[in-house]
């Protein structure tokens, strides 16, 4: 399908690497929205990595979705967008005089106003300046020496050089990409970053009310994606340091997201936060108080009635297997080498412990190869089993405890899922899992635990967590029972679907609409 961009949506989704290509997650949450009202229609703008690299859509797309467009990030630019051209001397200079404003400016609010100058300013050029341009003109040249007389004159100006060479390239490919962008009455980023920025330019060059939900908070899962990253230059004697321990560069590619975000949240009428936790996050990274709301992800727990049966059946005659789930991607932010070192753990205490690995693991190559080799390294072949894939539904009754072991969450709507199958769920104490697990209300916490919070990075937790609801029925049955009365009484599909139904067909909610140009 491609994109009709004259073609009015009722709302176009603004997606960063999920729907329709990435299972589960976030790629879930957007199926129920889109499937959940067949009355609305809904085009979608899709943001990857490279298309080279881009895989088959996971999601076989709803008749309701008229258009899918897409931009690849990190895809070469064309030769005619590499070499420079003859800008009109009127339109470099401001171009110029305002990306050195930009690059100086202390305040986030004049800085994000000189961004748009420097959109307008593009907009001028008529596309008479290109990415070539950006790196080879000599004033830009001079911006370059500039910074990094600023910013990093103790480190190597090479790689100060490809460093600042390097952020702008996904910026320029969707300054590039706002041709394709659909016509739609709303336009809605399930994500801030680079989603968040298309979607400020979706609603200022329409002039449409723009909806922001982050699931996870996008700025810390760059934190923690960035502070480990090996492809980010870092000497080994690093002399130059920020406070928050991280090097030059890597504190580059942090404020540059940082930047990302505070343009999304300034540029929203809405912000959605999962939980009141992940609101204050928010908020501290620039989104207005009076534009947030907190709407929890929802569920029909009636669909996992079957496996709630089957299970319950199936633990009546233990077999001395004790079946422990974890329903994920295998990537870095779900931390699944903790989950591996804790099985090694459990496996001493509990012989029968199977560790069940459900989800897909082609997003990291790399650190799913990594998992494989330290499951064999520990001998937990037949402990630890990676299964791809899966219908979630068709495989709960198969699970006895639902384990996440996560470095970030938002609100995890695996959680949901297990409730409703009454498993237990122990889980890193991130995003909504407390008080998914323990209750956020009074009244929700008299129902009881639903299972057990443990820090993050800890395998002895992890393992000891395990063993405790494994070797205890009663504690298992209760716990069960009390999660599948949460989820039916505070987390239901329903009361999500209706709230935003509201918000794609009221726009009433929209003060910011009329001050935005055209």
């Amino acid at each position: 399908m491609t994109a009709k961009p004259n073609q009015l949506s009722d709302v176009c989704l603004l997606l960063e690497g999920t729907y329709p290509y990435a299972a589960g997650g976030v790629s879930s949450w957007v199926d129920q929205i889109i499937r959940g009202m067949p009355d609305l229609t809904f085009s979608l703008f899709y943001l990857g990595n490279q298309k080279a690299m881009q895989g088959t859509p996971h999601y076989k797309l709803p008749e309701n979705v008229v258009s899918l467009s897409e931009v690849f990030l990190y895809d070469k630019l064309s030769s005619t967008e590499l070499t420079p051209r003859k800008t009109p001397e009127r339109v470099a200079q401001h171009f110029y005089q305002t990306l050195r404003q930009f690059l100086s400016e202390k305040s986030d609010a004049v800085r994000i106003a000189r961004f748009w100058e420097l959109v307008e300013c593009l907009d001028a050029a008529g596309g008479s300046y290109t990415f070539g341009n950006l790196c080879k003109d000599y004033e830009a040249w001079e911006l370059q020496l500039f910074l990094y007389k600023k910013l990093a004159a103790t480190e190597s100006f090479i790689d100060f050089f490809w460093t600042t060479r390097f952020l702008p390239l996904p910026v320029w490919h969707l300054l590039l990409g706002r041709a394709e962008l659909p016509r739609a009455r709303v336009y809605h980023s399930v994500t801030t970053g680079y989603a968040g920025l298309i979607g400020a330019i979706a609603a200022r060059k329409f002039n449409a009310p723009y909806v922001i939900t982050e699931h996870g908070i996008y700025n810390n899962e760059r934190l923690a994606e960035i502070s480990r990253a090996g492809w980010i230059y870092e000497a080994e004697n690093t002399v130059f340091r920020y406070s928050e321990g991280l090097s030059v560069f890597k504190r580059l590619w942090v404020e540059f997201f940082f930047f990302l975000s505070r343009v999304a949240y300034s540029s929203a009428d809405l912000v959605f936060a999962l939980y009141q936790g992940n609101a204050a996050l928010q908020i501290d990274y620039g989104a207005e108080p009076k534009k947030m709301e907190v709407l929890p992800n929802g569920i029909d727990p009636n669909n996992f009635d079957e496996a709630l049966q089957k299970r319950s059946e199936r633990l009546k005659t233990r077999s001395g297997k004790h079946y422990v789930g974890f329903i994920g991607r295998v990537v870095t932010i779900k931390d699944v080498k903790t989950l591996i070192r804790s099985a090694r753990i459990l496996i001493q205490n509990v012989p029968g412990a199977v560790i069940q690995i459900i989800g897909p693991t082609d997003e990291d190559p790399e650190y799913y190869e990594e998992c494989r080799a330290m499951v064999s390294e520990f001998g937990l072949q037949e402990v630890v089993l990676f299964l791809g894939s899966q219908n979630v539904v068709k495989v709960m009754d198969q699970i006895d405890v639902m384990i996440l072991t996560s470095l970030s969450e938002g609100l995890p709507l695996v959680i949901l899922e297990a409730f409703s199958a009454g498993i237990p769920v122990v889980a890193t104490d991130v995003g909504a899992c407390r008080e998914l697990i323990q209750g956020r209300t009074p009244e929700d916490q008299a129902l009881g635990p639903a299972g057990i919070i443990t820090r993050v990075g800890s395998p002895s937790e992890t393992a000891a967590a395990l063993e405790k609801l494994i070797i205890n029925p009663s504690l298992l049955r209760d716990m069960g029972a009390a999660g599948r009365q949460r989820a039916e009484r505070y987390y239901t599909q329903k009361a999500l679907l209706a709230r935003y139904h509201q918000v794609y067909t009221d726009h009433s909610w929209s003060p910011m609409q009329s001050q935005r140009s055209p």
